[in-house]
């Protein structure tokens, strides 16, 4: 249930941070803090992205295939322990 959303499918470095928001403790000053609980770093080529369709008002955007988000995970650089 993840995705990497880019403006382009091209040969690059990837770096994601995935992170837990608290956005529904109220009030506001009692919410947890952003806590990031994993890091990719790892090298993706165009093969590992699907283009998705440009809405009328829509930018182009490429995102990782299923494939292409397997070889990222793959590529981790920190997970935080449950």
């Amino acid at each position: 249930m993840s995705a990497v959303d880019t403006h382009g499918a091209r040969d690059q470095w990837m770096c994601v941070f995935v992170y837990d928001v608290d956005n529904f403790s109220e009030p506001a000053n009692d919410r947890a803090p952003m806590t990031v609980t994993e890091i990719y770093l790892g090298h993706v080529t165009k093969d590992d992205f699907r283009k998705n369709q440009r809405g009328e008002l829509g930018t182009r955007t490429a995102t990782l295939h299923k494939s292409g988000i397997e070889k990222l995970r793959k590529s981790w650089v920190y997970k935080l322990k449950r």
